[in-house]
């Protein structure tokens, strides 16, 4: 995209961004900016770093500041559901947003993850979606999106493995006493390298939602997986980590978050904007935000 496409700041200029710790990584401030260019819109996408301890002071400057909204990442999406007026169905059964509408000072939560990591399986398994047995690295924000998104698609059956047993447990309940998983198996296992290994050997599907990588922690196995036929890490920078180099190695496509980025970017677009969004300039600003953006 062109530099003339870009709007210039002025008086008017609507600014949305994203609050997180770190933040300067983050592709949203390209693949968001670019959309506004190529629709027009006068909006304005930055990134904010925010630490723990200024959540609050921060939320409280949406609305203060004129904010139209922000997305929110590690580590707030479960802390800053406390914080706001409302939530969407989604975001209050999780109990994580990923994205906040400022309505003349009301502030809506909701959680676009789960679009965008259905997004994710859509655009590369589609009808090839191995439903049979899901293991779930992880049980924070980003895990219980996912495992909405996962229960969409029609996993058959479920298996969470944390650290923190006690919150991988309460992640398997929320999902059991909400009916999410009516006709599925939901399981928990600790994270340790022995009953991990026992479920990822039988598993159809791997997703790996920790921030380290689980090869660099010595979870995995290392022979040929016949069961396994996907491995998803939601990490994308590099856009081929370790695991999915170990999943690749193992005989399993490995496919990086990148789409989920792209998938729950359209959706805040949407409720920032009210305007559908440009999915291939989102696309192409992303490529040339990464660098390597391999598309099947």
């Amino acid at each position: 995209m062109s530099t003339s496409n870009l709007m210039a700041i002025d008086g008017e200029t609507k600014v949305v961004g994203l609050f997180g710790d770190p933040v300067g990584h983050s592709l949203s401030p390209a693949m968001h900016n670019a959309a506004f260019g190529e629709r027009g819109l006068n909006f304005c996408y930055l990134p904010f770093r925010v630490r723990r301890e200024d959540l609050p002071a921060a939320i409280k400057a949406i609305a203060s500041l004129g904010l139209r909204g922000v997305n929110v990442t590690a580590p707030h999406k479960e802390s800053v559901v406390s914080y706001l007026d409302e939530l969407s169905p989604e975001a209050g059964f999780l109990k994580a947003v990923n994205t906040i509408e400022n309505n003349g000072g009301k502030l809506a939560g909701c959680n676009t993850d789960v679009d965008g990591f259905f997004f994710l399986l859509q655009n590369n398994l589609g009808k090839a979606f191995p439903a049979e047995k899901a293991c779930l690295l992880g049980a924070g924000g980003s895990a219980r999106a996912v495992s909405l998104a996962l229960a969409r698609a029609g996993v058959s059956s479920l298996v969470i493995a944390n650290r923190t047993v006690a919150r991988a447990e309460g992640l398997a309940s929320l999902l059991i006493e909400g009916k999410i998983f009516e006709e599925a198996e939901v399981r928990v296992v600790k994270l340790d390298k022995k009953p991990l290994q026992e479920e990822i050997v039988s598993s159809t599907l791997i997703i790996n939602t920790l921030s380290k990588d689980p090869v660099e922690l010595g979870l995995l196995p290392q022979e040929e997986m016949r069961s396994c036929q996907a491995a998803i890490d939601l990490r994308y920078n590099p856009p081929e980590t370790s695991f999915i180099k170990w999943a690749k190695r193992c005989g399993a496509r490995g496919i990086n978050g990148l789409d989920m980025l792209l998938g729950q970017g359209l959706k805040a677009f949407e409720i920032f904007t009210g305007e559908k969004a440009p999915l291939q300039i989102m696309r192409e600003a992303l490529i040339k935000a990464v660098k390597i953006y391999h598309h099947p």
